[in-house]
Order: C-alpha cells, then structure tokens, then sequence
C-alpha cells in the first residue's frame, strides 16, 4: 500500500487570537501513478493505493473510465451504489462511536461499533437488508424511530431530545453542545455536483495542482455532509439555533446515515463523458464529494486526476482555516480542544496533527 502521509495543522496564536493558520500536507497525489496505464491496471491499482474509501475510490475509478470508453452502465451499477452507500455508513459510525466518544469524554463504543460494521458489510453484499441495521440504528443510536426523529425539525424540540433521550446520538450532541464551539469564519458548501455538473464546473483544471488545492469561482468551499443536506429543515434549525460549524457537521452525518438507511436520498456515484476519451465521476462519500477525471488516449491513461474532499476542507484557505482565523482564544489548551473539535468535524482520510504555534 502507498504512503498515504499525513497533515500538519499549525495554528498560530498570539495569546488571544488566532492570527493564521500553517496548513501542510505530506499526501501524495496517487493519481499521477496512474498515467499510462491501461484501465484494466487503472481498476487493479486505485483500491491499493487507498485504505479509507476504497470502495468508492474504486466505484469512481471504474464509473469513469466507462464513461470515458462510452461503455453502458453496467449491470452491476445496483451493487455498486449498496456497496458505498454502506462503505459510508461505516464510516460515520466509526467517527460518532469511537473518535467522538474518545474526544469529547462519552466512552467509545467499540463492540456496538464491530457488530455494526459487520452488519453493514452483509447488507452490501446482499445476504440481508438494510431494515435489520435501521431497526436497531433505531433501537440503539437514536432511541426512537428514523420517521419520528426526522420529524423533529425545530431547533428547541431536537435539543431537547439530546438532552434527555438515552442513546448514542443524543449523548454525543449533547457533550458536544455542552463544549465551547461557536461558529467562527464564513460558511462556503460545496455544491452536492452531478458528474456533468462537476466537470462544468472544474473543465480545463483536471490536474496536479487543481487536485492539491481545489476551488471553485476562485475559492475554497467546504466539502461533507452538510453539502448534502444544506436545506434539510432540521439541519438549517440546529445550525440558526446552535450557532455551531461543528455541531451542524456531526448532524449533518447522522441524518447521512438515517437517510441511508431509509433508502432515501440522491444516489451516491454518478458519471459523465464530455467527450470520447474523457470520462468523469463523483462520489458522495462520507466525508464528502470525491471526484474522478480521466482523459484517454491510445486505449491508455493520458491523465488522471483525483480530487477528494480532504483536499477541500484542508485547502489553506479552507473550511478548518475558516474556522481557526480570528477565533479568540486566551488559553492554550482550549484552542487546542477547539482546532481538535473541528479538525474531526472535517474528518480528514489521513493522519493528522495539530501544533499551537506562537505567533
């Protein structure tokens, strides 16, 4: 498996403000690996190259060289979009029930976790059906029925329920309400883009450096969950009533899986072909948008790039850097729980670390 490095977070703190922020990434760009290569090495290659997401790295990787070779979308599309869709629920539950427990002090839930994960894994493969995980997602993570708990769209009842209800979620909004974690900087989404969206989006920018620092219209955007659900009645009340990125973020990953395990909400993998030889794909994964583009030439790969949602959120003018900027801050180590707070709400696919730097 490739090196798949590591981000530095520096945030730089004069002893009452956050003046900048030092934003270094040692991750390699994998999709360089991949030009020359003829798309059956391309399908062979991509999921070694990634330990987080792999299923849907390589759900794009495929999605976008049949777009590119004009190829009919394959009989097994169905399989593909169960397989990320649970490849995603996964991940979400190992943030909300081992990282966020372990942060904000609840106690990681580490065999709930496995059972879960190991349920998740039948249901992508079709042994059984995504209702025996929603019926005890019900049961254990929220303490109440999917339907009655998307019903709660005012911001007063929802806090409510964290406040009171004994399960999981409720117990991880409320330690994380009780944490100071005001909103602070701009808010920029990244719009939820179809495959054809994308590619009018970034044409004449799928390269090397685009996939380093992504924009769009000249700027940063944040990527994630909350891209998915920006108009979401519940998540628009929790994020006017609570004032808090992070907060918003976390909900935003519990509606992803409910929704999910509903079998609602828009399909997760998506492609296009602008023209012969090119081909584009999105995925919606947990973490956010990926995006695959290719250009073939000769039956080989003439340029590939990946664009992944780290690359968005941990941009140097970014959503984490927006969140660090001019916070005010007089104590070292609650800057530090605060730059922790939303360096997981970001959910980075690599290792990181954050260093509180002097300014």
């Amino acid at each position: 498996m490739a090196d798949i490095g590591k981000l530095a977070l520096g945030v730089i703190w004069d002893g009452a403000m956050v003046r900048a922020t030092d934003i270094r990434s040692s991750r390699p760009m994998a999709a360089q690996l991949l030009q020359g290569k003829t798309p059956a090495q391309v399908l062979h290659i991509v999921p070694l190259l990634f330990s987080v997401c792999g299923r849907a790295q390589g759900a794009a990787a495929q999605a976008a060289l049949q777009a590119a070779q004009r190829q009919p979308w394959p009989e097994e599309a169905a399989q593909a979009e169960r397989t990320i869709r649970c490849e995603a629920m996964q991940e979400h539950l190992w943030r909300m029930m081992l990282d966020w427990p372990r942060l904000l002090g609840t106690g990681p839930r580490e065999q709930r976790f496995a059972a879960w994960h190991a349920l998740l894994r039948e249901v992508a493969a079709g042994r059984i059906g995504m209702e025996v995980f929603r019926s005890e997602f019900e049961r254990d993570g929220l303490g109440m029925p999917t339907a009655a708990w998307r019903d709660m769209t005012n911001y007063s009842e929802l806090r409510t329920w964290w406040r009171t209800a004994d399960s999981l979620v409720a117990q991880l909004l409320s330690a994380l309400d009780e944490s100071d974690n005001s909103a602070n900087g701009e808010i920029r989404l990244l719009p939820p883009w179809t495959a054809a969206e994308a590619q009018q989006a970034c044409a004449g920018r799928w390269d090397a450096a685009f996939s380093a620092r992504p924009h769009w219209e000249g700027a940063a955007a944040e990527a994630g969950a909350w891209t998915y659900y920006s108009a979401d009645p519940m998540l628009h009340e929790a994020w006017r009533g609570s004032g808090s990125k992070v907060l918003a973020r976390l909900l935003a990953r519990v509606i992803d899986v409910v929704e999910m395990a509903g079998g609602r909400g828009a399909p997760r993998l998506d492609a296009a072909s602008p023209a012969p030889g090119e081909g584009v794909a999105v995925v919606r994964t947990a973490r956010g948008l990926l995006m695959h583009h290719v250009q073939l030439a000769a039956e080989k790969v003439a340029s590939y790039a990946i664009v992944a949602p780290t690359e968005w959120n941990f941009h140097p003018s970014g959503a984490f850097a927006q969140d660090m900027r001019g916070l005010v801050a007089n104590d070292r180590e609650r800057l530090r729980r605060s730059a922790q707070l939303s360096a997981l709400s970001l959910d980075p696919c690599v290792a990181y670390e954050i260093e509180v730097l002097d300014a």
